[in-house]
């Protein structure tokens, strides 16, 4: 007997259907290239039971005769492709034929459609890939796709996917991306009987309808600090909204990048991004919607089953167009603002260079041990401070830039950052209110609120449950303004410190239930610098005798829980040696 056999074809199709169809924001992201390849103007979109239960998308474009709805659920089927070379000059999304096979593969799923001229519309039904049923339909412009009971027959994948509210993260975001993509194109998402999204195609052009995008999508708080821009090289046009330098957020969950329209996941297009502001960032992030158009045969979108990646041919231009376009459009109208307040013309910014870019890691987790962001011990990041600084008598001296505190020790000088100094303070003080079960909360007079994007309001949704035990009541009105109405007693929020904390949680949060120790330390040492005293807060004299008591009983009050210096010392002989004398003060 041959151990080499071939495959049955219900295998070889599940097989395929696992390269394309990770997820019901897969399933839904394929139907809609297939109606924006089909010329569709308006596309409805009806979901259930975060896509396990239905997927249901609606279009108006040129639809299929009988012929080929048989046709097109079949392996390898599209019309996008008549020989090999085609694939590199391609300007439709979907092209290999395996996203309507893929999908019948792991789905009970019914299609419909009409196309003009014919006799009437058509369906078929069937599941597992299998055709159960050809039926006459009504003739209704379009085309209809239902893939109801996804992973039905894959039990083991279905295991693999995440909660409802993950899901339905994961489908709004893609809705948005498509409705950012393609300006021309009505788009409509309801959810188990809900709208979420309805984003009509307005006259009015580009700008005017990507402006309304925005707006709706990132809300207004982000939309109102977007600036548009616009740059050119040879075959190249990049164009789109992005942050101005002084509207920043916490996270960069609003970032969206599109390649001839098409969404993409692009470490260079990222990078490339990012140094075009230059000094700017300070450890915040803009948002964007970044579109980059350029002849479809110097990208390849198919080093991936499921097309979010791409390869440029001529990276070092792409960075250079997509960098200096940012630069240019955006930060020149900074330096001219600069330069003319500055004395001598003094110019503080240049241009951006082109380095070698690569995905920036992730920040590593909190250290158990020490609490530090960076997870190095406390020795190694020792900042100059005498020893037994805590067993001294200190008299505060004052407060410089409204920021640092001065205090004389030991002879000598102690120079406190009054915000790191609190952030470790509450850290700790949270930390050990948290893992005796007994956070004190405190219920807000006024609730505060802020607008997320619809696929972050589903993010944060998931963590509700457990915010709730660590404190924070959050609630929600209509489907993207969450409400705070109780926070941990020991912090105080404004606005702008809610909306960046929300923010972090949805870009940073995976499953609550499967979320790891030291995540949570993160989410704390987070809520801790937002909410404690700020630099440029004035601070009374007992005011600052009370945070360095504080201090002094904390495991670590030399650094804050990022693992940032809280103080440093100069002694009697550093100061001496500073003015050259030869003996201390």
């Amino acid at each position: 007997m041959p151990e080499i056999k071939i495959l049955p074809e219900e295998v070889i199709s599940k097989i395929a259907a696992g390269e394309v169809i990770e997820r019901p924001a897969s399933v839904l992201k394929e139907l809609i290239e297939n109606s924006l390849d089909a010329g569709a103007s308006k596309i409805e979109i009806d979901i259930r039971k975060a896509g396990r239960g239905l997927i249901r998308v609606h279009d108006d474009g040129r639809g299929m005769d009988r012929e080929d709805l048989r046709l097109a659920l079949g392996r390898h089927a599209t019309s996008k492709l008549n020989v090999f070379e085609d694939i590199y000059s391609l300007a439709t999304f979907g092209f290999r034929g395996e996203a309507l096979y893929s999908v019948f593969a792991v789905s009970r799923l019914k299609l419909t459609s009409f196309r003009a001229g014919a006799d009437s519309g058509y369906t078929l039904e069937g599941e597992g890939g299998k055709v159960a049923a050809e039926l006459p339909a009504p003739p209704v412009k379009g085309t209809t796709i239902e893939a109801a009971d996804l992973f039905f027959n894959t039990p083991a994948r279905a295991k693999f996917m995440k909660s409802d509210a993950a899901e339905r993260a994961q489908l709004i975001r893609t809705v948005e991306e498509a409705a950012l993509a393609n300006l021309g194109v009505s788009f409509r998402l309801g959810i188990d009987g809900a709208e979420i999204l309805s984003l009509p195609a307005l006259p009015g052009g580009l700008w005017e309808n990507l402006k309304n995008r925005a707006a709706s999508i990132f809300g207004k708080t982000i939309y109102a600090g977007l600036a548009r821009v616009e740059g050119k090289a040879a075959g190249m046009a990049v164009y789109g909204l992005i942050s101005r330098p002084d509207a920043l957020s916490a996270t960069r969950a609003n970032q969206h990048f599109f390649v001839n329209r098409r969404p993409v996941n692009s470490a260079l297009l990222r990078q490339a991004f990012y140094r075009g502001y230059g000094h700017m960032l300070t450890g915040r992030h803009p948002a964007c919607a970044l579109f980059v158009e350029l002849d479809p045969g110097a990208f390849d979108a198919n080093i991936h089953p499921q097309k979010r990646d791409v390869k440029f041919s001529g990276e070092n231009e792409i960075f250079k167009t997509v960098s200096n376009t940012v630069y240019e459009e955006l930060l020149s109208k900074q330096i001219a603002a600069v330069t003319l307040a500055a004395p001598d013309g003094e110019n503080k910014f240049s241009a951006p260079d082109v380095p070698a870019y690569r995905e920036s890691a992730a920040p590593p987790p909190l250290s158990a041990e020490t609490g530090s962001l960076f997870g190095e011990p406390a020795a190694a990041m020792q900042p100059s401070a005498p020893a037994d600084w805590r067993g001294h008598d200190l008299v505060f001296m004052g407060q410089l830039a409204k920021s640092y505190l001065l205090f004389e020790c030991e002879a000598g000088l102690l120079v406190v950052d009054q915000h790191a100094a609190q952030e470790r303070v509450l850290f700790e003080k949270y930390l050990d209110e948290f893992s005796r079960g007994a956070i004190k909360v405190q219920p807000l007079l006024v609730p505060l609120e802020t607008e997320l994007s619809r696929s972050q309001m589903e993010t944060v949704l998931k963590w509700r449950d457990w915010l709730k035990i660590a404190g924070f009541e959050i609630d929600q009105r209509g489907p993207a303004v969450a409400l705070l109405r109780a926070t941990p007693a020991l912090f105080y929020f404004t606005q702008p410190a809610f909306a960046e904390f929300l923010g972090y949680l949805a870009e940073v949060l995976g499953e609550p239930e499967k979320a790891a120790e030291d995540l949570k330390r993160n989410i704390i040492a987070t809520m801790a610098c937002k909410k404690s005293i700020k630099a440029h807060d004035f601070v009374k004299p007992q005011e600052a005798m009370r945070l360095m008591e504080d201090l002094k009983k904390t495991r670590d009050g030399y650094h804050c829980p990022h693992g940032r210096p809280t103080l440093f010392h100069l002694s009697g002989a550093d100061i001496a040696r500073r003015f050259q004398r030869s003996s201390a003060l």
